[in-house]
């Protein structure tokens, strides 16, 4: 690609965390340094808030993009020279520069850093992201299994483009490789804070459906994209940081530290809460199912890859890290991000104490056993969810009633027209002949 960079793509997100964007000119420059420089990146441009779902109503309607320059990007994918900036959304003729608009999820993630971690504290955040292969026609794109490479994996030169183009925009991958289910990816990326993480995914994601585009197939996110298969799930590795120190390690016995242990105390109690936010389709309850290494019960447990909560093996403090393997790749990232800093910090702010870990095979404990264990299960469906996080006090007070309120109606309505309306291949193949 040639010539300078003389557009901008102003990107946000709807409350669904689809990107949506508007393309402005800029001058035309040859790096990103230069373009900071650009007034279009203080001023941005205004947006109708009404045609972005859950945003505003279209009696204010009005509303303003402002970039975050830090977010600058070059799209490696575009044959006019185009960068992107994710940005905050304001109300027209605001002057202040931390204020956002209350279901402007970005911003509401910040805010949510801003009132629960003091300055020196950072929530970081290492993420799986599992995503299929599929043909223009829907269909799996290959037969390969868990780590296999070329010719079995025949899709890996596209997910090593996806890699590299990450790495080039700032993302640090750390492992690529086919996973179990056929045509079934993953492409681990490293830590780092939990409100860049957020634009990572959204880049990620976009990323990855431009590359796999040009390469004529598609790439689907779906938690559960083919019957009987492995799902695509999103699990987040945590670590609370003050300063340089990792709080969720303890340096004398070189394991979790009781910091630790009360943020896994708080995901717990808010875990079928945070479910509506971070399994949020009905598909999403069609991966939530046993034996196949999704979790379905509230628990956890030292490298118990059936608990809802895992702690991966650590040889030094500083490594420590929760694993919550519950999301999946539908979930806006701002708003799972908010809902588990709220979650974990309530646990700590509390000093919650979590249950015993679990070592066994959850899915194959008795009913009995786990009454004993007083191990509950996640809601079973996108209704149960919603009348979880409908009722979490701590969770709506951190994210905010306005943003909680237009989530749950949209998904409400999601949730009843499947009910309702929606007639599946299963029901024809069940019922026609009766």
């Amino acid at each position: 690609m040639s010539g300078k960079i003389e557009y901008v793509e102003l990107r946000i997100v709807d409350i669904l965390g689809r990107p949506k964007a508007m393309i402005v000119p800029c001058d035309p420059v040859d790096t990103l340094d230069e373009l900071r420089k650009d007034p279009v990146l203080k001023d941005g441009t205004s947006v109708d808030g009404s045609s972005i779902l859950g945003l505003s109503r279209v009696e204010s309607s009005d509303l303003r993009m402002r970039p975050d320059p830090s977010t600058l990007i070059e799209l490696p994918y575009m044959m006019q020279r185009t960068a992107a900036a994710m940005c905050f959304v304001q109300e027209k003729g605001s002057n202040d520069s931390d204020s956002f608009y209350p279901t402007d999820t970005r911003g509401v993630l910040h805010q949510v850093c801003r009132n629960l971690l003091t300055k020196d504290m950072l929530l970081k955040a290492k993420v799986e992201p599992e995503f299929h292969f599929v043909t223009p026609e829907g269909e799996k794109f290959d037969e390969g299994e868990y780590a296999d490479s070329y010719p079995a994996s025949p899709g890996v030169d596209i997910l090593l483009e996806i890699a590299s183009s990450i790495q080039e925009v700032g993302m640090q991958p750390r492992v690529i490789h086919h996973e179990v289910g056929e045509s079934q990816q993953e492409i681990e990326i490293a830590f780092d804070d939990i409100r860049r993480m957020a634009d990572n995914l959204l880049i990620f994601k976009n990323l990855a459906r431009a590359i796999a585009q040009d390469a004529g197939i598609d790439v689907n996110f779906m938690p559960k994209p083919f019957e009987g298969e492995s799902g695509n799930g999103l699990h987040c590795h945590l670590q609370l940081w003050k300063g340089d120190i990792n709080l969720f390690g303890d340096d004398e016995t070189q394991g979790l530290s009781e910091t630790a242990k009360n943020f896994i105390a708080g995901l717990l109690e808010h875990a079928r809460a945070i479910t509506a936010i971070a399994n949020p389709t009905v598909n999403s309850y069609k991966r939530l199912v046993p034996h196949h290494e999704a979790p379905v019960y509230i628990s956890w447990g030292m490298m118990n890859r059936t608990a809802l909560i895992r702690i991966p093996l650590f040889e030094i403090g500083r490594m420590a890290a929760i694993e919550f393997r519950s999301p999946d790749p539908m979930a806006n990232p701002y708003l799972l991000f908010a809902a588990l800093l709220a979650a974990g910090m309530d646990g700590i702010n509390r000093k919650l104490v979590p249950p015993e870990p679990r070592s066994e095979d959850i899915f194959h404990l008795t009913e009995e056993q786990r009454k004993d264990f007083d191990i509950t299960a996640l809601p079973a469906n996108l209704g149960e969810a919603l009348d979880a996080l409908q009722e979490d006090k701590v969770i709506i007070d951190a994210l905010g009633s306005d943003i909680i309120e237009r989530f749950i109606n949209i998904k409400r309505k999601e949730w009843n027209d499947y009910l309702s309306e929606v007639v599946t291949e299963w029901e024809w193949e069940t019922y026609s002949d009766l």
